[in-house]
């Protein structure tokens, strides 16, 4: 079994970016439903929709005053796919008592384990170009 390593985002720093913060207080259904749709699709964004079945499920049992589950759900599945440290009590405890950080702290996570990261963990997929160009010298 491979060691588990620390979520590359701090679930403090839910301020930055700004516009991640503010989808996250004012339509966390939509920012949940992205963050979902990335990390079920390994990163792949083409057939991203903000209204998927994610962000209407969030707003579904939002209504019934339990939309902590998914997030909850959902930091689980980071952990088990990404080999994230933590466990279900802290990921109950993290979408339970702040829902929008957690949010934020997911979204940074699946970016960049998805995106940036992958290349940077050597995971890069097809297609993906990676190396040094140099500029012509005249």
């Amino acid at each position: 079994m491979a060691p588990k390593q620390d979520w590359h985002h701090s679930g403090s720093s839910c301020c930055s970016p700004i516009g991640t913060c503010c989808m996250a207080w004012w339509c966390p259904c939509i920012l949940h439903g992205k963050t979902r749709h990335r990390v079920k699709n390994d990163g792949n964004m083409t057939s991203y929709s903000c209204c998927n079945g994610a962000c209407m499920g969030f707003c579904g049992l939002l209504t019934c005053g339990v939309g902590w589950v998914l997030p909850w759900l959902s930091r689980s599945d980071m952990r088990a796919k990404y080999g994230l440290t933590g466990n279900g009590c802290k990921d109950c405890l993290c979408a339970c008592c702040c829902a929008p950080c957690d949010m934020v702290q997911q979204s940074k996570e699946a970016e960049y384990r998805e995106g940036e990261g992958k290349s940077l963990m050597g995971n890069g997929g097809p297609g993906k170009v990676e190396g040094m160009y140099y500029q012509p010298q005249h």
